[in-house]
């Protein structure tokens, strides 16, 4: 039997093992898997086809249920406030996962879950020689360039182990969905064209932040979104596999004050009363933001390795504008640093870090993981993160260790 932790629904329209689209293990892409991603997620091996004059799909709906339960514990701790230890048993991402191939040059990708999609990404690719291009959209919790994402550093192929925690793009990815959240826009949606081949690709086009279903949210969108260029460079180094990286985003989202949160009331669980809820004036909302990844992957022996660092930075906002990515009156920068090993078949260490810094808010995280495949398509993982806010008057400190179980039909 071939060792995966991958999505089935693609194993099956391909016919080839999990592991020939991942390094180490899902979700971070090989070669063969950004060489899949950028052909619009259209190879098939031995599965049937239904053709006919401009038809081409496969005989069967290929789909992927997700079962992901999780014992939880986390503390908190405050200067000068008593700690909170938090345990639960949760359920994270049950879903469906369908996708492949919906034509010749044309593929899709789509999470679905309670209510509204998730995740969903619609792929082209077209043969121009020597290279392939094509136009993609997105609306996703997977990041801002994930119309068309190779890397491993951050996004969506930075998940195992959650190692991405440590990425400083993906921190500052993370912050602009918290922001985008306060209007209901939790997610990002773009449209790009890209163009690219076994060496690399750039992606160029217009990002915003997404309810799922809009540029913006339903009934509140907007034509109006920010610019992103997007590029990742491949190359093999003594038969390792180098990769360098750059993310570029500005732009404003939106007219002034379209995106402001009015102030409202809610019931307080504390007390059960209804409190009144401060608004935000967001002002002119915006994005800008860059980022640089570098990463090496390879093998020593019997043991694969990866090795991965990224800087981000992402402007201040001000008093008539909110950037999306850091909605702080300081610049918002830092680095992070990781690498993960895979000393046996079925085993995955990994070890990160990262610094971020606002201001005199300094936001330091260190993630430790291991992640134990029993047999195909069922992992179990368990992963400490140890966060440090500090400011000149207080310090919090958040320690979570999780136990994840992951089994993928």
């Amino acid at each position: 039997p071939t060792t995966s932790e991958a999505i089935p629904a693609f194993a099956r329209q391909t016919g080839a093992a999990c592991l020939s689209c991942h390094f180490q293990s899902f979700p971070t892409l090989s070669a063969f898997g950004r060489a899949f991603k950028m052909g619009a997620l259209t190879d098939v091996g031995e599965q049937a086809l239904v053709e006919d004059e401009a038809l081409s799909i496969p005989a069967v709906l290929n789909a992927t249920i997700v079962f992901r339960p999780q014992v939880n514990n986390t503390k908190v701790a405050t200067t000068g406030l008593p700690s909170v230890t938090s345990k639960e048993i949760s359920y994270g991402d049950q879903v469906v996962l369908i996708g492949g191939r919906i034509g010749p040059n044309a593929g899709a990708f789509v999470e679905l879950g309670g209510g509204a999609f998730g995740n969903h990404q619609l792929f082209t690719s077209f043969d121009f020689g020597g290279f392939k291009g094509g136009i993609n959209y997105q609306s996703s919790g997977f990041g801002s360039d994930a119309a068309l994402q190779l890397g491993n550093t951050w996004g969506q192929h930075g998940g195992m182990m959650n190692m991405r925690v440590t990425s400083a793009n993906q921190y500052i990815e993370g912050r602009g969905r918290a922001t985008g959240g306060l209007f209901g826009a939790g997610q990002y949606a773009s449209l790009a064209a890209w163009a690219g081949n076994d060496m690399g690709a750039i992606q160029l086009g217009l990002v915003a932040p997404s309810d799922g279903t809009a540029f913006g949210v339903a009934g509140n969108g907007t034509f109006k979104a920010a610019t992103i260029v997007r590029a990742n460079g491949f190359f093999d180094v003594g038969g390792m596999t180098a990769g360098v990286g750059g993310i570029f985003i500005t732009g404003n989202v939106g007219s002034n004050g379209q995106y402001n949160v009015p102030a409202s009331f809610a019931l307080d669980p504390a007390t059960g009363l209804v409190v009144p809820v401060p608004g935000l004036a967001v002002g002119q909302l915006e994005m800008k933001r860059w980022g640089l990844e570098a990463s090496l992957e390879g093998e020593m022996g019997d043991s694969q390795f990866g090795l991965y660092a990224d800087y981000a930075s992402a402007k201040a906002s001000s008093a008539t504008k909110t950037n999306v990515f850091n909605p702080s009156l300081d610049k918002l920068s830092g680095w992070g640093l990781r690498g993960t090993v895979k000393p046996l078949h079925n085993l995955v260490f990994g070890l990160g870090y990262n610094s971020m810094k606002a201001g005199v808010v300094k936001d330091k995280t260190f993630h430790i993981g291991a992640e134990y495949e029993f047999y195909q398509n069922f992992v179990i993982a368990l992963t400490y993160t140890n966060n440090k806010v500090s400011t000149p008057v207080s310090t919090t400190k958040t320690t979570t260790t999780l136990l994840d179980v992951e089994a993928l039909l």
